[in-house]
C-alpha cells in the first residue's frame, strides 16, 4: 500500500499517469508458491481495480504470471521514468529462503527504482 501512495502521490505532482502491476508467479513454470494461482491473480486483479477507481491520476491495471516476478516486473515497467516497489518487511531467514522481489528488480532495472517499507510490519 506505501507503494502506491507514494507513486500516486508522485504521479500527482508531476501531472503523469499510473500503471499498477502485479505478477502472480506460475507454478506451472517453476516451483509452487501457491496452490490457487487464478484465485490469486483474480484477488490481485479485483484490489488494483479498486486502488485505480480511487487514483486522482490516470491509472492502468496489468496483471500476469510469471516464472520470473522481478523481471517480469521490470518488463511491465520498462517504459516508465519511475518504478515504486513494495517491499514486505520479511525476515532475514525468509529472504535468504524465498529471495526479494523488490532487491531483484533494483538489481534488474534501467530506470530508478524506488523501494517503499510496508506502512505496518508484522510483529
Amino acid at each position: 500500500m506505501a507503494a502506491f501512495e507514494y507513486a500516486t502521490s508522485w504521479a500527482k505532482s508531476m501531472s503523469a499517469g499510473v500503471r499498477l502491476v502485479h505478477i502472480v508467479h506460475d507454478p506451472e513454470l517453476a516451483p509452487a508458491l501457491t496452490d490457487d494461482v487464478q484465485g490469486d491473480e483474480d484477488r490481485a486483479r479485483a484490489e488494483l481495480d479498486k486502488l485505480a477507481e480511487a487514483c486522482e491520476s490516470p491509472c492502468e491495471v496489468y496483471v500476469a504470471r510469471a516464472e520470473d516476478v522481478a523481471g517480469a516486473i521490470v518488463e511491465a515497467a520498462k517504459d516508465s521514468d519511475y518504478l515504486f516497489v513494495g517491499s514486505q518487511g520479511k525476515s532475514a531467514f525468509e529472504r535468504l529462503r524465498l529471495g526479494s522481489v523488490a532487491v531483484a528488480v533494483m538489481r534488474q532495472s534501467e530506470i530508478p527504482v524506488f523501494c517503499c517499507p510496508p506502512t505496518e510490519r508484522a510483529g
